[in-house]
């Protein structure tokens, strides 16, 4: 007989054990890898798919941006730096 032939079979024997917990191993990275390729992120508490939300601007962000174009203009404004 071989000398090569127990190993293989050895090979074929651990695989074949093995795939009773690779399986769900390889779901589970196939499942994260499919949730982040798509945007959004995994909830790895209750292994599911939070989907990514868009980002909305609220009314603060507006009166924030409209104070500061007030200061800004009121700052670089050039008849009330320069009076003659």
């Amino acid at each position: 007989m071989n000398k090569g032939i127990p190993y293989l079979l050895a090979v074929l024997v651990a695989l074949t054990l093995s795939a009773g917990w690779a399986a769900p191993v390889l779901a589970l990275f196939e499942h994260a890898a499919s949730c982040l390729g798509n945007g959004g992120s995994l909830d790895l508490v209750r292994m599911r798919c939070v989907p990514a939300t868009p980002v909305t601007l609220g009314w603060s962000f507006w009166a924030t941006l409209a104070a500061t174009g007030l200061v800004v203009m009121a700052v670089t404004n050039r008849r009330g730096l320069h009076r003659r």
